[in-house]
């Protein structure tokens, strides 16, 4: 598995629309007053978030006002996060797409033939994959969009426990074994893991 600096490299295009896919459309129309009611929720976006997905505070300043022709106000901070003042209209919005996005990305990630099963705590702060050593070989797309998902709706949850930043804690299980190969707290740590590694851990453990 590439390390995440290696895979931003190979997917920095597509990692760019992930604070808030943007670029996107939200489906269904947009229902009467949602541009009139009152700002509800004040998100931040941090630095370290951006930084994930490959974007910047003021890219993604501009695909929040597209996103929304301007409803979702914006703040660029200091420190290069970024804060959204979020309608409850627009927070549902963000919500509802996250939430879908998070979906897709586990039936994805769950389809592939070297995935047994993926776990996503209810805190949407851990990430289990059961998985088979094949899974090592590659850099997975649909694991880091899970991620940014999960990271995402930590931002948006007002019950969320995190205290100004994010985090999800990704676990690589060996699916024969359930031997653990891999952990790392995402976005501080790196997860890799080679083959060599993978079947390194499984024989030490078994």
């Amino acid at each position: 598995m590439q390390t995440r600096r290696e895979f931003l490299a190979l997917s920095a295009g597509l990692l760019a629309l992930l604070p808030g896919c943007a670029a996107d459309e939200p489906e269904g129309e947009v229902g009467p007053g949602a541009q009139t009611q009152p700002v509800q929720m004040r998100v931040t976006i941090p630095a370290s978030y951006l930084a994930f997905t490959g974007n910047t505070a003021d890219e993604a300043a501009r695909d929040y006002a597209d996103y929304s022709d301007g409803d979702i106000g914006t703040s660029v901070l200091e420190d290069g996060s970024l804060e959204l003042y979020l309608t409850d209209h627009w927070y549902g919005q963000l919500r509802d797409m996250w939430e879908d996005a998070l979906d897709k990305s586990l039936e994805a990630l769950g389809a592939g033939d070297a995935v047994a099963c993926v776990e996503v705590t209810d805190g949407r702060d851990g990430v289990t994959v059961t998985a088979r050593p094949s899974f090592a070989d590659h850099a997975d797309t649909d694991l880091y969009q899970l991620v940014a998902a999960c990271g995402f709706l930590q931002l948006l949850d007002p019950e969320s426990s995190w205290q100004g930043d994010w985090a999800v804690e990704v676990a690589l299980v060996d699916a024969e074994t359930g031997v653990e190969v891999a952990r790392a707290t995402l976005p501080a740590d790196e997860l890799s893991c080679s083959r060599e590694g993978w079947d390194e851990a499984v024989s030490a453990r078994s």
